[in-house]
């Protein structure tokens, strides 16, 4: 990142695309650091045509990036990507995409999992530069070009190599991002967070606040975190009680009526992450003879109620 222009790529406008990228095409509009929004179809017609709408806290703004494209050589070589897509979309987008990243690129990761670098290093084994991150946010696309955020603060955290001035380009961009050396830690208590939730959720069909009021649902969200925590301390990661409690009462923090994405995913028929919030545990698990009674027990709720393969 020595060039005078500094190209950051947004991949996939959803609702964390849109909270990333909205107020970094704000601030940088008509600047030296371009902003480019990597969507297709309906979003990137909606944003050429309309720029993309973002509500924030009963604001809605009308915010135009550099670029709205979904073609390489125009996008060109990127100094920054920002994963935003779903995790099972990371392979194929990262080879449709791959003559815009070269070895100097950044790639910063904000998908719900634990092995992001595993799953990038499969598509493209020479990139060297890849900072793994998480965000705690509730955002959701109203219609293509529309993001609403609807919860939670936004915070994110990157790790991997140490990068103060782009670190600093992004909190002056309005984004509340923090680096942290050790970022396996607050990876999987995220995961501890999100993956169970997403699960029983999914398989029982209640929102966060119906599941914070249900006792019986409470109980087994408790045994899946507990089975999560004993797969983390394989990982040489160690989730406390604490950990746990902290998680549990995060509901609290999200609107009563607030889904999970995959639960959404499940009831608009859409491609889900299943494969990497229930799966990737119970194998896993299965790997160091965990047993994972309480995840087995909503996987197969969740398989025969929407019939998954």
């Amino acid at each position: 990142m020595i060039s005078d222009t500094i190209k950051i790529g947004i991949l996939g406008i959803g609702g964390i695309g849109g909270f990333v990228g909205a107020p970094l095409a704000k601030k940088y509009k008509d600047s030296t650091t371009k902003i480019i929004f990597i969507c297709r179809g309906e979003t990137k017609n909606a944003i050429q045509n309309e720029g993309l709408l973002f509500e924030s806290k009963g604001v809605k703004e009308t915010i135009f990036p550099d670029l709205a494209s979904d073609n390489p050589s125009e996008i060109g070589i990127l100094d920054v990507l920002i994963l935003t897509c779903k995790s099972y979309s990371i392979s194929n987008i990262l080879s449709t995409y791959k003559d815009c990243i070269n070895a100097e690129t950044i790639i910063i990761t904000l998908q719900n999992v634990v092995n992001a670098k595993e799953i990038i290093r499969e598509t493209l084994p020479e990139v060297s530069q890849i900072m793994e991150g998480c965000i705690y946010v509730a955002s959701n696309v109203k219609k293509p070009g529309y993001v609403q955020h609807v919860g939670g603060p936004g915070k994110i955290f990157v790790g991997g190599k140490e990068n103060n001035p782009l670190i600093d380009l992004l909190v002056s961009g309005g984004l509340d991002i923090t680096y942290v050396a050790n970022i396996n830690q607050i990876l999987w208590k995220k995961y501890l967070f999100v993956a169970p939730v997403a699960a029983i959720t999914s398989a029982y069909k209640v929102t966060f606040g119906q599941l914070l009021a249900d006792q019986n649902l409470m109980h087994i969200l408790e045994n899946m975190m507990i089975e999560i925590q004993s797969l983390a301390s394989k990982n040489n990661i160690n989730l406390t009680k604490e950990d746990i409690e902290t998680s549990k009462e995060l509901l609290t923090k999200f609107p009563f009526e607030s889904k999970s994405s995959l639960q959404l995913d499940f009831e608009n028929h859409n491609q889900t992450e299943k494969q990497f919030l229930v799966d990737y545990v119970i194998e896993n698990a299965g790997k160091y003879e965990i047993e994972t009674p309480y995840y087995n027990g909503v996987n197969e709720k969740i398989n025969t109620l929407y019939e998954v393969s």
